[in-house]
């Protein structure tokens, strides 16, 4: 699916989500998601959305499976639908009936489960692609953990699609020249014993450490680059565009040995 093509789709979808939002929930971590919360997301992701999935092949036989780690409101498992893949997703139970309604409106089945130090309630070699967007960064986990785990679930010759915030991105650098942590810091008013459970990103990565550890995996790169698709302001992107490696986001396709 083309870029354009993409974000064409989006934009005539987002019409429907006040019937599939209709009263605001909270989800697992007290946040309301509402169909405010939902369009508003939609509106600053959809660059992303669009740049992952142009990135991805097309099904080498129709029906193949594909499924999104982390699905949440399934964009990016829906846009692969429509690009020919038969989509699942995995989320935490209970962010299914919060999140995962227009997933469930196109039919997109979404299993419970959550990535962790057991292997996931899924078969071996079950899938042609996995769609792994936005999520490594939110983890407590090693990331040869994650990737072994996600190798498991892939077919020989299986497509990982991995997007994940850039470590080294331009902002951050320019951050630390000044003498700023661009690390999330705790919130003051955190009264537990592991203050980590209430970070957003637990850790961010860097383009090198993502495509050793893919290697290690036993998986072979097909394409990566870093992308601007978070960058809002006129001078970040200009800036950017002079140097790549600076950009907000990282974004690979990576294949399963056969």
């Amino acid at each position: 699916m083309t870029y354009e093509h993409a974000l064409r789709w989006l934009r005539l979808e987002s019409a429907e989500l006040a019937t599939l939002y209709p009263t605001p929930r909270l989800d697992y971590r007290g946040r309301t998601i509402a169909v405010e919360t939902v369009r508003a997301y939609l509106v600053q992701e959809e660059r992303r959305f669009a740049e992952a999935i142009s990135m991805l092949p097309p099904p080498p036989r129709p029906g193949m499976r594909l499924i999104e780690i982390g699905i949440a409101y399934g964009f990016l498992a829906a846009l692969a639908k429509a690009a020919g893949w038969a989509a699942e997703g995995l989320e935490v139970p209970e962010n299914i009936p919060v999140y995962c309604a227009f997933a469930l409106h196109h039919e997109i089945p979404v299993h419970p489960g959550k990535l962790g130090v057991k292997p996931l309630d899924l078969p071996e070699g079950r899938y042609g692609a996995v769609i792994f967007s936005e999520v490594l960064e939110h983890l407590r986990l090693p990331t040869p953990l994650v990737f072994r785990e996600l190798h498991r679930i892939l077919a020989p010759g299986g497509y990982l699609l991995l997007t994940t915030p850039n470590m080294a991105r331009l902002s951050n650098v320019a951050k630390l020249l000044l003498g700023r942590n661009v690390v999330e810091a705790f919130p003051e008013d955190a009264e537990c014993e592991n203050a980590t459970e209430l970070l957003t990103h637990v850790r961010e990565y860097t383009m090198r450490e993502l495509r050793q550890g893919l290697a290690h995996a036993g998986f072979d790169e097909v394409s990566a680059r870093y992308s601007a698709c978070m960058e809002r302001r006129k001078l970040r992107r200009l800036l950017t565009a002079w140097i790549p490696c600076g950009r907000g986001n990282l974004m690979i396709l990576a294949r399963k040995r056969a």
